[in-house]
C-alpha cells in the first residue's frame, strides 16, 4: 500500500467547489478511466443546517477546517475563533449515515488512486472515530487512511480518506468506512475497487518426458480482469493455433520424434503474458553405467557398485550383471544376474574360489536395455575346500601297532584353493576312557599311519582337506575297533564297534565272521556260474561226456537287486523307478575304443549282446572322471530317463543303463545308445566343406536335415519337453542319412504352464540361445524355436560357428540392439 495523501482546501474554495469528480489514470493505450459521483449526498440534518455543500466539500461557508491524522477522534467546538454557523430549530434529530460513495472505481495496474467517505455528526458526540474494512476486513496501520474535521457550533463534518501508491491486483475489493456513535455502529456504502492489467497465469504448463509418437497433453489457463482472456499455442518459437482460444486452453500433441520447447501466450484488451518455457524430452535407451567398481571379495562371491548412466529420461527399472570367467580352458559361459536399478550395488553369488571374473552392468528403463559398462576384472580370493576328501579306509596294522588311513583328494575344481595338507581327526572311545586327537598331513599324501592310542576301543577317523583359505569340511566317520588280543573289526564301518572283554563274545563274534565269508564265497560261485551260462551256455567238465543240446531258459535279472545297484547309486527314489526297467546286466556290454571326449564325459563303442545270442553295435555314454558328486551322476542318469520313453525316428532312443564298479570302488553309470555311423551332424557339415576332396552334400540334403530336426523337435514339443540345448553338435546322423535330435542333458519336461526357469546358474550355450533367456533365464517351446532358427543356419553355412567375430560375453549386447544372424554368401533367398 501507498502513503496517505493530505490535501486541504481553503475553507473558501470549498464553497466554490462543483460535486466532487474523481479522475482515475487507465492503463494501455494512454486512455483515463473517470468515475463521477452522480448523486449529490443529502444533508447531515435535513432542513437543519442552512448553506451546507454536498458530502464531498462538507465545510460550510466561512468555517475554517481542522485536520488531525494522528488522532482519531473530534476536536472540541464553540471556540470563538471559528466562524458561526445559524441553525434552524429541529424538534428532532434525523438518523446518522455516511453520505453517498463514489461507488466504483476502475484503473491499470501501479497507478496511484485516493477515495474518501463523509458524515455529518452533532457535536455532543465526542471522540468519534472512523475506520477502513475491506471486504469485511479491517485495515490497520495509519499511512493508508487521514481523517479531516470540519467543525461548526451544532454538528462536524468528517472527511476519512483513503490513498493506495502503485495498485495491485490484490487492492481489488470492497471498501467500506464504519463509525460508531452511541454505541450504534453505521457503515458506509461500498467503494468497489477494481484493478485491471496484463492476464495473469492460474496454470502454466510443465515439462514432462513422453514415449516417442505418443500423444500427450498440455495446459494453459490466465485470468484478467479485464476478461476475456485468449490463449495462443507456441512450439519453438511457432505459433501452433491459427485462433485464440479461451482460457483455460488444452492442447493435444500428437507425438513428437524430438525434444521441443513449448509456451503460451495469454491475451486480453491491456496486452499479452508469455508463459515459461517448458521442454518436452522424448524417452530413450540409457546410457551404460560407469564407474564399476570391486569392493569386497570372498571365495564365492564379488560385492560391485556401478554409477548409474544417464536415464534416458525414464527411470531405471532394473539391472543385469553378466558375468564371465576369464579361463583359457573354460568354454566361455556367461552367468547373467538381475537385481533392482537401486541401491547400485550387487553381491555376486555362485562363483568359484581363486577364479579371474569379466564383469559388466547394464540398466534398462521402460524403452530398454543400455549397453554394457565397460568391463572390469575381479578376482575371488582363495577359500576352504568345498567337499571332503574321498573313499576315507580305514585298518589296523598289527606289524606297527598303528592304524592306517588312505583316502582320495577332492577333485580339483573343488578345492577352491592351494592344497596345503590334511587334518585328521581321530577319536578314542573304550568304556572308560575317551580321547580325541588331531593329526597334520602334507599336501603330497594321500596316506597316513596313526599310532594306537587305546586297545580295546573304537577308533573313528575324519579326514578334512586344508588350503591357506581355511579348513574344509570333514568326511563322513570311518570306524575302525582295536581289541586288546590282535582281533580286528574290519574297516570302513558306519555303526560304532563298542569293545568287549567277554571272551563268549569275542567267539561269537568269529564264528559269525567265518559264516559270512562262506556266504560271500558261495554268492561268488553261483554269479561266476550265471555269468558263463549267459555267455557260452552250460560249461561241461568232462572230456568223454555223450554230445547233447543243453537248453537254457531265458533269466531275467532280480528286481530286488537292480534296486540295491541303482540305490547304490544315491540317486532319487524318482530316478531310481524310472530307470528300473532299462537296467542292463554288465556282463551283456563289451566295449571298444573311444569315438569322442567332452568336458565331463566320452562315448565309446561298444557291442551289447542280445538274448538271442546277437550282438548290436551300440555306443556307450560314461562319465568321464572317477571322482564325481551325487548331483552330476543324477544329471548324468536324468538324460537317460528322459529318453526312456521316446519313440519317433527322428529323436534318437534308449537302449538301456548299464552300471559298473569304478577303480575306487564307487558305481559308475553307462547310458547306451544306438550307434550312428556319421556321427554328429556338426563334425559332418564341417568336414565336408573343409576336407580335401570331401563329397558336396547337394542343398536337397541339407533341407532334409532341417525337416529331420524340425519333425524331432515338434515330437518333443507335443510331449512337453524343453530341449534347450538344440544344435547341430547335438544331431546324430544314422546310417541312412536321417538326422536324429540326441543329447537331452539340458532338457526339462514342462508339468504346468508353458515355460521353464532355471533355478540356478549352469554353463549355457549362450549363441544358440533366445534374448529373452539370456536376461530372465526362462524357456518356452519358442526358446527352441529360436535354437532351430541358428540350427538351420549352421546347416546352410555347413557347419560354421554362429555369429563369427563376435564373443560369447558379447552376444547378448550384440542381439540387444537388433543384430541378427547373416543370410549365408551361398544360399538362396527361397531357402
Amino acid at each position: 500500500m501507498g502513503r496517505a495523501l493530505l490535501r486541504l482546501p481553503p475553507p473558501l474554495l470549498l464553497l466554490l467547489l462543483p460535486p466532487p469528480r474523481f479522475f482515475v489514470p487507465g492503463l494501455g493505450r494512454g486512455a483515463l478511466a473517470e468515475v463521477t459521483e452522480e448523486t449529490t449526498p443529502p444533508l447531515p440534518f435535513p432542513g437543519a443546517v442552512a448553506d451546507l455543500v454536498p458530502s464531498s466539500s462538507p465545510l460550510p461557508l466561512g468555517a475554517q477546517p481542522s485536520a488531525s491524522p494522528a488522532q482519531p477522534g473530534r476536536p472540541g467546538t464553540g471556540s470563538t475563533a471559528h466562524p458561526s454557523v445559524t441553525l434552524a430549530r429541529s424538534k428532532r434529530l434525523p438518523p446518522l449515515a455516511f453520505n453517498h460513495t463514489v461507488g466504483r472505481i476502475i484503473l491499470s495496474e501501479h497507478k496511484d488512486v485516493k477515495f474518501n467517505c463523509s458524515i455529518s455528526i452533532p457535536n455532543t458526540y465526542q471522540d468519534t472515530h472512523i475506520s477502513w474494512w475491506k471486504d469485511g476486513k479491517e485495515l490497520l496501520g495509519a499511512h493508508h487512511a487521514v481523517t479531516h474535521f470540519y467543525p461548526d457550533d451544532e454538528v462536524t463534518a468528517v472527511i476519512a480518506s483513503f490513498s493506495i501508491i502503485g495498485v495491485q491486483r490484490s487492492d481489488s475489493g470492497s471498501y467500506r468506512c464504519k463509525t460508531k456513535i452511541n454505541h450504534e455502529e453505521i457503515v458506509s456504502d461500498p467503494i468497489y475497487v477494481e484493478v485491471q492489467g496484463l492476464p495473469h497465469f492460474t496454470r502454466q504448463p510443465e515439462s514432462m518426458n513422453v514415449t516417442r509418437n505418443t500423444a500427450f497433453n498440455l495446459t494453459c489457463q490466465a485470468v484478467g480482469p479485464p476478461e476475456p482472456v485468449n490463449i495462443f499455442w507456441v512450439q519453438n518459437s511457432y505459433h501452433v493455433n491459427e485462433r485464440p482460444e479461451k482460457s483455460p486452453s488444452v492442447l493435444t500433441v500428437p507425438g513428437l520424434t524430438e525434444t521441443a520447447v513449448f509456451s503460451c501466450e495469454a491475451h486480453n484488451e491491456k496486452g499479452l503474458t508469455v508463459s515459461k518455457g517448458i521442454q518436452v524430452n522424448i524417452k530413450a535407451l540409457p546410457s551404460p553405467p560407469t564407474e564399476v567398481s570391486i569392493h569386497n571379495s570372498s571365495p564365492h562371491s564379488v560385492l560391485i557398485s556401478w554409477v548409474p548412466g544417464f536415464d534416458g529420461y525414464s527411470p531405471f527399472s532394473s539391472c543385469n550383471i553378466q558375468v564371465q570367467e576369464v579361463d583359457p580352458l573354460s568354454n566361455g559361459s556367461v552367468m547373467i544376474f538381475n537385481t533392482s536399478a537401486s541401491p547400485p550395488r550387487y553381491q555376486i553369488e555362485q562363483l568359484r574360489a581363486l577364479a579371474n571374473y569379466s564383469i559388466g552392468v547394464s540398466c534398462r528403463n521402460e524403452i530398454g536395455w543400455s549397453t554394457w559398462s565397460p568391463w572390469v576384472l575381479a578376482s575371488t580370493t582363495e577359500g576352504a575346500p568345498s567337499v571332503a576328501p574321498l573313499n576315507v579306509t580305514v585298518f589296523l596294522n598289527e606289524s606297527s601297532n598303528k592304524v592306517d588311513v588312505s583316502w582320495i583328494k577332492p577333485p580339483i575344481e573343488r578345492q577352491d584353493g592351494d592344497l596345503v595338507g590334511y587334518r585328521i581327526s581321530h577319536v578314542w572311545q573304550s568304556a572308560d576312557t575317551s580321547k580325541e586327537l588331531t593329526e597334520e598331513v602334507n599336501q603330497n599324501g594321500s596316506h597316513a599311519q596313526i599310532p594306537v592310542q587305546v586297545h580295546n576301543a573304537t577308533c573313528t577317523v575324519r579326514i578334512a582337506a586344508v588350503t591357506t583359505g581355511g579348513v574344509g569340511p570333514f568326511s563322513a566317520p570311518v570306524k575302525i575297533f582295536v581289541p586288546a588280543h590282535g582281533l580286528v573289526d574290519l574297516a570302513p564301518s558306519s555303526t560304532p564297534a563298542p569293545g568287549n572283554t567277554d571272551p563268549v563274545h569275542i567267539i561269537l563274534g568269529c564264528f559269525c565272521g567265518f559264516v559270512l565269508i562262506g556266504l560271500v564265497l558261495y554268492i561268488s560261485l553261483a554269479i561266476r556260474k550265471r555269468v558263463q551260462e549267459t555267455k557260452f551256455g552250460n560249461a561241461f567238465t568232462g572230456e568223454n561226456l555223450e554230445l547233447v543240446v543243453n537248453y537254457t531258459a531265458k533269466k531275467s535279472f532280480c528286481r530286488q537287486a537292480i534296486k540295491l545297484t541303482l540305490r547304490s547309486l544315491g540317486v532319487s527314489e524318482e530316478l531310481q523307478s524310472k530307470l528300473e526297467d532299462v537296467v542292463i546286466d554288465r556282463s551283456r556290454l563289451v566295449l571298444g575304443k573311444i569315438l569322442g571326449e567332452g568336458e565331463f564325459g566320452s562315448v565309446m563303442e561298444g557291442n551289447l549282446s542280445q538274448q538271442d545270442g546277437t550282438s548290436e553295435k551300440v555306443a556307450v555314454k560314461t562319465m568321464k572322471l572317477d571322482n564325481f558328486s551325487q548331483r552330476e551322476i543324477e544329471e548324468f542318469l536324468s538324460e537317460a530317463a528322459c529318453m526312456k520313453d521316446f519313440s519317433h525316428q527322428n529323436v534318437i532312443r534308449l537302449l538301456g543303463v548299464c552300471i559298473e564298479m569304478g577303480s575306487q570302488g564307487t558305481p559308475k553309470p553307462m547310458v547306451i545308445l544306438p550307434f550312428m555311423k556319421y556321427g554328429d551332424l556338426h563334425t559332418y557339415l564341417l568336414y565336408s566343406r573343409l576336407d580335401t576332396g570331401s563329397k558336396h552334400i547337394p542343398l536337397q540334403t541339407l533341407v532334409k536335415f532341417m525337416v529331420d530336426i524340425a519333425r524331432g523337435m515338434e515330437y518333443l514339443s507335443n510331449r512337453n519337453f524343453l530341449h534347450r540345448d538344440l544344435a547341430a553338435r547335438n544331431c546324430m546322423l544314422r546310417d541312412d542319412m536321417t538326422v536324429c535330435v540326441a543329447d537331452f542333458g539340458l532338457s526339462k519336461k514342462i508339468y504346468s504352464g508353458d515355460y521353464y526357469r532355471q533355478g540356478r546358474i549352469a554353463k549355457m550355450p549362450v549363441k544358440w540361445i533366445a534374448i529373452e533367456s539370456l536376461a530372465d533365464r526362462v524357456y518356452t517351446s519358442k526358446s527352441d524355436v529360436w535354437a532351430f532358427g541358428v540350427t538351420m543356419w549352421e546347416i546352410a553355412t555347413r557347419g560354421m560357428t554362429p555369429y563369427p567375430g563376435v564373443q560369447n560375453h558379447e552376444i547378448y549386447d550384440y542381439l540387444l540392439h537388433g543384430h541378427r544372424l547373416k543370410q549365408p554368401e551361398d544360399c538362396l533367398d527361397e531357402l
